[in-house]
């Protein structure tokens, strides 16, 4: 072993081993406060030098890598700076934060980083198979656990990902989501009638807005004179992070896929009815409501103006839906309808992609869904058949 090359102070040291390989060495705080040390090695000073940097800036961002690290330590870390420097949503974010912190750090946020198994990961998703959790959450968790773990892969702080390793549990499959038939679709509209926000189940019945961009049209959005009337996508509620305490805001943000959400759709007769008549009772309210009321210049707005919030849209729906002998109503249930009703009446795929705001492929691998009880396209067959 040759001499230790002498390094400026903090910056570690690197000594050449007997078969050739170099390896370096530097001191930090561990996380539970003791010194601790890090070897790394390389087969030239050059890379040695070079993960020595990495490690020591690993370090210096609260990044510990002598192996004391858990699971949620990381977690907490890969949240601050990969998530929130690579996801632009808002909405996703909150979403990557709930699962590491109501799923993934109880269960196995305190096991050693370097030391997790796909065994102890298949056994942490099979548990919350047993909770009754749907494929798709189960899925999700582990889908995010892989991606962090990806990370730390790279980074050299595991050697293999136990995530992306780990195997998916059988699960019992969720109740399909469908949408309406034409007579569900009208028993549902007229269920509606006389709820306060029977326009914006009109409105999204009719051009498949997502719950998010229903609550955030503003009346300057709507053109009801035009000819034809004319409603632009141009921004949708969003869950925000409070800046102080626990718990989420309402902001109204950019459109989901913003080159394509952002968009100008014709409204047909029954939804500019409709949102004459609720313009007509948002006057009442502000009235009601004197000072109180936060003009915020939304067409779906509570009583005092203020964004309408998603856990009360889906209450107010599923309210109306079981009114109409509806079971499970859930809000998007208006996307999923319009995509299904216009395709199956004989709109193309575009002209409906063009409405939604939404890639074609999308629009059938999730919303388009079989609306009519008897598949009778058979019959076309006589015709083609008999040479008519």
């Amino acid at each position: 072993m040759k001499a230790m090359t002498r390094r400026g102070n903090g910056e570690g040291s690197i000594v050449q081993l007997k078969d050739g390989s170099w390896r370096g060495a530097f001191r930090f705080d561990g996380e539970d406060g003791r010194p601790g040390r890090k070897y790394l090695r390389g087969r030239t000073q050059t890379d040695v030098r070079r993960k020595l940097r990495e490690a020591q800036r690993q370090v210096a961002q609260g990044v510990v890598t002598d192996g004391t690290m858990t699971l949620a330590k990381w977690l907490d870390h890969w949240l601050s700076t990969v998530v929130d420097g690579r996801v632009g949503s808002d909405n996703t974010r909150l979403n990557y934060k709930q699962i590491c912190e109501v799923h993934l750090k109880p269960a196995l946020g305190k096991l050693r980083l370097d030391k997790l198994t796909p065994e102890q990961v298949d056994g942490f998703l099979k548990a919350k198979a047993a909770e009754g959790l749907g494929r798709s959450h189960v899925g999700r968790m582990r889908s995010i656990l892989a991606d962090a773990l990806r990370h730390a892969e790279r980074r050299g702080l595991v050697a293999r990902n136990a995530g992306a390793l780990s195997v998916m549990p059988k699960t019992d499959a969720p109740a399909e989501r469908q949408s309406l038939t034409p007579a569900q679709a009208r028993a549902l509209l007229a269920a509606a009638e006389g709820e306060r926000l029977e326009a914006l189940v009109v409105v999204g019945g009719s051009v498949g807005l997502r719950p998010g961009e229903l609550t955030g049209v503003l009346w300057s959005d709507i053109d009801l004179e035009a000819s034809p009337p004319v409603l632009t996508v141009s921004g949708s509620m969003k869950r925000r992070p409070r800046t102080s305490g626990k718990g989420y805001e309402l902001k109204r943000g950019a459109v989901k896929r913003s080159k394509d959400g952002r968009r100008t759709v014709a409204l047909p007769p029954r939804a500019v009815a409709a949102l004459k008549a609720h313009r007509a009772r948002q006057r009442h309210e502000k009235l009601a409501a004197g000072p109180l009321w936060d003009d915020q210049g939304l067409v779906f707005a509570s009583e005092v103006g203020t964004p309408v919030d998603p856990s009360h849209l889906r209450r107010v729906f599923a309210r109306i839906a079981k009114r109409a002998g509806l079971e499970g109503g859930f809000p998007y249930l208006l996307r999923h309808t319009a995509v299904s009703l216009l395709l199956d009446d004989g709109a193309s795929i575009e002209e409906v992609a063009d409405l939604l705001g939404d890639d074609p492929r999308t629009l059938y691998r999730y919303y388009r869904h079989k609306v009519r009880p008897v598949a009778d396209v058979g019959l076309r067959m006589e015709r083609v058949l008999g040479g008519s």
